[in-house]
């Protein structure tokens, strides 16, 4: 039998240790040439990744890259293939970084016996998140000598601390499209092709057409017609003047408004940029306080149907305003509460007239407002001159009606009638004088918005509970409301805040010479002598108040002028009693309800809501008409077209403009000011460069045996048997029918789980060391 021989017990040196004589190695060999590359390369690419991001999340649609990728819907592969790559790159960061604190931990001598081969491979191997957290953290934690080591725990947590920011940085992908949204951007242009306005014509040689030609639409028709379901979009032209160019006078300022050529309303919201030829309308309107004389108040069948006759004339020249012909015009005009009564237009109708019983006064020319289409030149001075009347029962000495006088100089007495249903009472009428182009032309238009919207209601119905005074009975009132469209209808500096297109005119300018070309864009030289409305652009006859006999043939001329409408549907029921009535008509109840909810509106006044009226009219008009056109012009088109993108609304860029409608999971909480998800990746990856910067010098400085990558030194550095009980350990790991918990409980024998262990330089290698109850002692 083979005798067994006793070792001694292995002594710790005394003395100092001798250093190495060599040279330290250099930065290159300790790290390693690659690992280094790898980790100041993939700070460096993170970055970059970053750089790239922050384009994607600010680039807007004029920029062409960010624009193709974003129409194209590639933003969420654009986003999704860096951040793979970018999670590698921090994975390959955090591992260095794990690889070099575990390299501290082993040259503090802090590392517990047990778990010294698992943290010293770590050296040589980058660690997962699980062995990471239970073969380092967790020992070093659990087996600190106490809180105030602080070896341990400056370890434990850059550890801690690497593993969550890189976990974190894990989810890139998943928070950075948490910034993502499907959000309306603008498309690439198109061009096509579409029906814009009836040509004008020159062909009197063959056809003898000159003019218009389309189907002539019953007089007033127009002003008859429901409100729109909605308000379809439009663009507006606006130069603002002096909203009160002189005393008792009210401008709404230059305004031009323009009618997109598409009859659906989706594919009008969805429009971004419209180029090309457009139908422009001029919607400016000036009103001013009326000079009145010879009035003359006039009912017919039991005070059922009323009309004032006398001279109008203005009271202030203005320069914006034609002449009348002559300056004191006749005007007869039938009154139902609140009415609009065109004045004669001469230069469009017959002269002189006589409609059954009642002798007009001849048809001059009422005036007009100068056109922004117009040169000084131009021969047919169209326009329109309107009374508007208000006959709503003001009592003379009556305190409102001095206020509203006052607070509406515009405004004035027109005369007063007798109530003859209630003996010796009377009422005074009101009215102003107002003046509009009346004058359409088609343009080269540019039309633009930077956000798309849809088409608001044009109104809502409703019945307000009013009580009657008398005998304290409710009382229901049917009304319609404005609520979003009344916005849109006024105008102002920036359209687009009002969800309105902006207009952009030709660089040359809006006005052109007067021109009878066939297909040209006017304004057009008319036959003077002609009454035919074909003469007359197709929305200037719907806008045009005029009688038409009920029997009328076509060959019969129109009289344009010195006709009358009231804002009220309940005279319809008159106008059918009596068949024609041939001086007034009835319109609408929205014009009244649109009209009130004008002047009531704080920056209202009657020249606005004149003009409100007419652009409704006129939007009606046009859209009826639509599919009837013939003059076909080529469009560019940009639409809106609904995509992933992580920009801001409308291809807009972030935090501007539009940033409360920034869309996004967490973007309405902090107002669209800035991006959540981009945020959090931007500070986690900056705290996690510090972190590896942190690890890196510390590693450099408090460490000099190691050499990262390389499984060797690990192994060499730890496979002792001088250090108490090592051999026993080793041998009982190495035998293969040991249980995979055999070296824990043979450490756990010999009473040595609680030693922390290391290795310090030892002649020009390293020697592995223990600490137990904090006292260090060297092998011998």
């Amino acid at each position: 039998m083979e005798e067994k021989v006793n070792k001694p017990p292995v002594r710790p040196l005394e003395g100092a240790v001798t250093p190495a004589l060599n040279a330290p190695p250099t930065i290159w060999n300790r790290v390693g040439t690659l690992a280094s590359l790898l980790f100041i390369g993939s700070s460096v690419f993170a970055i970059t990744c970053m750089g790239w991001f922050a384009f994607l999340w600010w680039g807007t649609v004029g920029n062409s890259v960010w624009h193709s990728i974003v129409i194209n819907d590639w933003a969420v592969r654009a986003i999704s293939l860096p951040s793979s790559v970018f999670r590698i790159a921090i994975s390959i960061q955090a591992g260095s970084c794990l690889s070099m604190l575990a390299a501290l931990a082993i040259e503090k001598k802090i590392v517990p016996l047990p778990d010294l081969a698992a943290i010293s491979m770590m050296r040589a191997t980058a660690p997962g998140t699980t062995d990471t957290l239970l073969k380092l953290v967790y020992p070093l934690v659990h087996t600190a000598p106490g809180i105030r080591d602080m070896a341990t725990l400056s370890v434990a947590s850059l550890t801690l601390l690497v593993l969550l920011t890189s976990s974190i940085l894990g989810f890139t992908s998943t928070i950075l499209l948490s910034d993502v949204a499907v959000q309306p951007i603008p498309s690439y242009a198109t061009d096509i092709t579409a029906e814009i306005d009836f040509p004008w014509k020159n062909d009197t040689s063959t056809s003898g057409i000159l003019g218009f030609e389309y189907p002539i639409a019953r007089g007033n028709i127009y002003w008859k017609s429901t409100g729109p379901i909605i308000l379809p979009a439009f663009a507006e032209y606006f130069v603002a003047t002096e909203a009160k160019p002189a005393p008792g006078a009210v401008d709404t300022g230059v305004t031009l408004r323009a009618f997109l050529p598409f009859s659906s309303s989706d594919e009008r919201s969805r429009v971004q940029q419209y180029k090309g030829k457009a139908v422009v309308f001029d919607a400016r309107v000036i009103c001013q306080k009326p000079k009145i004389t010879n009035f003359k108040f006039d009912n017919e069948f039991d005070s059922i149907m009323r009309f004032i006759r006398g001279n109008v004339q203005k009271t202030q020249p203005m320069d914006a305003i034609y002449d009348s012909e002559p300056a004191s015009i006749p005007f007869f005009c039938g009154m139902n509460g609140i009415s609009i009564c065109q004045l004669p237009n001469s230069r469009i109708g017959e002269i002189g007239i006589e409609v059954e019983k009642y002798n007009f006064p001849a048809l001059n020319y009422g005036g007009g407002l100068k056109s922004e289409f117009s040169t000084a030149a131009r021969k047919t001075q169209l326009g329109g001159a309107y009374l508007v009347l208000n006959n709503t029962f003001w009592f003379p000495e009556d305190d409102d009606l001095e206020a509203f006088l006052k607070g509406n100089p515009e405004w004035g007495q027109i005369g007063t009638v007798s109530l003859p249903e209630i003996e010796g009472y009377s009422t005074v009428i009101t009215g102003t004088l107002c003046y509009t182009p009346l004058d359409v032309v088609d343009r080269d238009v540019e039309i633009t918005r930077l956000r798309n919207s849809p088409e608001v209601a044009f109104s809502n119905y409703e019945t307000i509970v009013s009580i009657n005074e008398a005998d304290s009975t409710p009382i229901l009132i049917g009304t319609n409301s404005f609520q979003q469209s009344l916005s849109q209808l006024l105008p102002s500096e920036n359209p687009e805040d009002r969800g309105v297109f902006t207009l952009k005119g030709p660089s040359s300018g809006w006005t052109l010479d007067e021109t009878a070309t066939p297909d040209s864009d006017g304004p057009w030289l008319s036959d003077g002598n002609l009454t035919d409305p074909t003469q007359l652009q197709f929305l200037v006859d719907a806008l045009t108040l005029r009688y038409e006999s009920p029997n009328r043939q076509v060959e019969d001329s129109l009289a344009y002028g010195n006709y009358s409408v009231a804002l009220d549907e309940s005279f319809a029921d008159t106008e059918a009693l009596y068949n024609t009535v041939p001086y007034i008509t009835a319109g609408r109840d929205w014009q009244g309800d649109l009209f009130d909810a004008v002047m009531n509106h704080p920056n209202g006044n009657v020249a606005l809501g004149l003009q409100a009226i007419l652009t409704v009219i006129a939007s009606n008009a046009y859209y009826d008409r639509l599919k009837q056109l013939t003059r076909r012009e080529n469009i560019s088109l940009v639409a809106f077209q609904n995509v992933s993108s992580p920009g801001g609304p409308y291809g807009t860029r972030r935090g501007g403009k539009f940033a409360l409608e920034q869309q996004g999971i967490f973007s309405a909480r902090v107002k669209g000011q800035f991006p959540v998800g981009y945020a959090i990746v931007a500070i986690i990856l900056g705290v996690q460069i510090v972190l590896a910067t942190i690890i890196l010098i510390r590693f450099l400085r408090e460490t000099s045996l190691t050499r990262l990558g390389d499984p060797w030194q690990a192994l060499a550095q730890v496979a002792s048997e001088e250090i108490d009980g090592m051999h026993v350990i080793l041998e009982v790991s190495k035998k293969m029918n040991s249980d995979r918990n055999a070296a824990t409980k043979e450490i756990e024998t010999l009473g040595v789980e609680d030693t922390r262990v290391g290795i310090e330089p030892y002649a020009g290698s390293a020697k592995l060391t223990q600490r137990r109850n904090r006292l260090a002692t060297q092998t011998a």
